[in-house]
């Protein structure tokens, strides 16, 4: 599969009119979204390693959103991607709403998959703080994702995935980057979206992401009670429902 000019590794399933970019969550992969994206149909989904992550390690990531956005825009140009819907899982979904702001002619609508709070959170916060103290080890990786899962047979690849992602974007992000805020920003969000949230996600609390879509003008949320931080590797299909339905509702014109 290609990589852009900037390093930024991409692959791409299925066919259709519209192009659906999806992004990947902190320390995943294109590969492991790929299971979403092998439950979309009618669409033609491109899936990146994140900056600083897997395939794309070469290319620049200092964990920061307004940069990180900058770069996957790049890459999405570099793909020959116009208009485009966008759809993120966690910090993908901080780095996708980023670009929505930035660039709402760029963006059809706007998806968060368990997105990362607006908000940001605090130096304080245990889950993002544990993760940013055991970078590189292997058996605490491994504790870490099975903590945050709910079923943790079909999350072990995670841990494997995290331990490619640079240093500097790992603290970067963590230490840097999820304590900043964009939720001044929302009411000028201007581009169709929709959060789906999971009732079983230990990362993200409910309450933040709702408070999102309140600030959001005509901002949709799905609520899924069984639905964990990591729904992604464990209910693709799932995901890939609610992805198509809400698109369904929108005009997602071609790219």
């Amino acid at each position: 599969m290609p990589q852009t000019g900037s390093g930024m590794y991409w692959e791409e399933h299925g066919q259709g009119p519209a192009t659906l970019v999806l992004l990947p969550g902190f320390g995943a992969s294109a590969e492991l979204m790929a299971g979403i994206a092998r439950h979309l149909s009618g669409f033609r989904v491109l899936v990146f390693d994140l900056p600083g992550h897997g395939r794309s390690a070469g290319a620049p990531a200092d964990g920061r959103l307004p940069a990180l956005a900058a770069t996957l825009r790049e890459a999405i140009k570099d793909a020959g991607v116009g208009a485009h819907c966008l759809a993120g899982c966690s910090l993908g979904g901080a780095i996708a709403l980023r670009m929505a702001l930035d660039h709402p002619d760029e963006v059809r609508a706007l998806i968060g998959i368990v997105p990362w709070n607006a908000a940001g959170t605090t130096a304080e916060d245990e889950v993002i703080a544990g993760f940013d103290a055991v970078y590189g080890d292997a058996e605490a990786l491994a504790r870490g994702v099975a903590a945050i899962s709910v079923d943790p047979s079909k999350t072990s690849p995670l841990a494997d995935s995290m331990l490619t992602v640079t240093e500097r974007m790992w603290h970067g992000w963590l230490a840097g980057g999820a304590l900043t805020s964009q939720a001044d920003e929302l009411p000028g969000l201007r581009v169709p979206s929709c959060s789906i949230i999971g009732g079983k996600d230990v990362v993200v609390d409910q309450a933040k992401q709702l408070d999102d879509v309140r600030r959001i003008p005509g901002g949709r949320a799905v609520l899924l009670s069984d639905l964990g931080h990591l729904c992604g590797l464990e209910m693709p299909d799932v995901v890939a429902n609610e992805i198509t339905a809400f698109l369904r509702t929108v005009d997602t014109g071609s790219g």
